[in-house]
């Protein structure tokens, strides 16, 4: 039996809903965790054992999207803009 090479496909669908979330899996370890239940399911011998980790994944995207929809819809340029601002009014 081969090792499978690169992500699979419920690997690849975790990381494109995580950048449309805007979450790395270098700094978040729920985005860390997502990636690595994708990647269970994918190469899991069996269903028993790939239906547990869709369970934790279902689970941890939920939070995931929790946490994005309470997340402030902001990037570093308008931090940028807002430090500048501040700056500007302080003289």
């Amino acid at each position: 039996m081969s090792e499978r090479k690169g992500p699979g496909p419920v690997e690849r669908a975790t990381r494109a809903e995580l950048r449309q979330l805007r979450v790395s899996v270098q700094t978040s370890i729920l985005a860390a965790t997502a990636v690595s239940l994708a990647r269970q399911i994918d190469r899991s011998p069996g269903a028993v054992a790939a239906a547990a980790a869709a369970l934790q994944l279902r689970e941890t995207r939920a939070q995931l999207i929790a946490d994005a929809e309470s997340r402030p819809e902001q990037d570093i340029l308008d931090e940028l803009n807002a430090r500048r601002a501040t700056r500007v009014a302080a003289r």
